[in-house]
């Protein structure tokens, strides 16, 4: 067994053991009261991953390029997961760009996901507790010349494996997935990926791009998040994965959308 292979065990044994015994760091987060109608739509989103099946704790959440939502949609959805009183951890996973920390007011330099793989912070070192009940995060940390690298290392899944161990749900902001390979790398490691596309702004054989990678990556997709949608319905929809969008031709899914009423 190689030095660094010896230091990624011993340091996830010690991580795991100490995920709920450390006194975390508490950051005050700024949050924007939502309209009812979208308000509505993440509980509906948040309904459809707690019915997708057993143990779809890990949730990736990708798009196929910058500026879709996504990070609006991951924080939303923990958001609204910890507000059921579900212990929820938000684990922004953008080290090339991350725009999460700035987006929620958090002004301090933090350790995050970055400097824990890399060997200069311990997992109680990274995670935050917020003044949202249940809600805590890890922010992405300073950025990385090599995230693809970094995220494909055994210290990475060590990581995944002992969050689930003391979260019921980890949503995991990943990069778009149309530019880089990061978030199929990393939804290796979760129970279910979310792609969300704004709607008119994304190329179909781009759709198709991403799904694809996901499927390589033998990645379980839940669904699509259509922002900024028309139709009267808050400017969000959810459908179905599997049910004929993107890849078999047909325009739309046959399976059920997710409304706002």
């Amino acid at each position: 067994m190689s030095e660094r292979e010896k230091m990624t065990q011993e340091t996830a044994a010690r991580d795991t053991a100490s995920v709920e015994n450390k006194t975390l760091h508490t950051i005050k987060i700024e949050t924007a009261e939502l309209s009812f109608a979208t308000n509505e739509v993440i509980k509906m989103l948040r309904a459809n991953i707690q019915f997708s099946g057993y143990g779809k704790k890990a949730i990736a959440v990708t798009s196929c390029q910058p500026n879709e939502g996504k990070s609006f949609i991951s924080f939303e959805l923990a958001r609204s997961l910890a507000e059921l009183g579900e212990r929820t951890l938000y684990l922004d996973c953008d080290i090339r760009n991350s725009v999460a920390q700035a987006r929620l007011g958090v002004t301090e330099k933090l350790p995050g996901l970055s400097d824990f793989l890399v060997g200069k912070a311990q997992i109680g070192d990274i995670l935050c507790k917020t003044n949202l009940p249940h809600l805590h995060m890890i922010f992405a940390g300073s950025l990385s010349p090599n995230p693809a690298e970094l995220l494909s290392e055994e210290l990475f899944e060590r990581l995944c494996e002992a969050l689930k161990k003391n979260y019921d749900y980890i949503i995991m902001d990943t990069a778009p997935l149309g530019l880089v390979i990061d978030a199929a790398i990393i939804a290796k490691q979760c129970d279910g990926s979310i792609i969300v596309i704004k709607s008119g702004n994304t190329d179909r054989k781009l759709a198709q791009l991403v799904k694809g990678r996901l499927e390589a990556a033998d990645a379980r997709i839940l669904g699509v998040v259509l922002n900024e949608s028309s139709g009267g319905h808050g400017g969000y929809g959810y459908g179905g994965y599997g049910y004929g969008e993107y890849g078999n031709g047909e325009k739309k899914a046959s399976g059920k959308k997710a409304k706002k009423r």
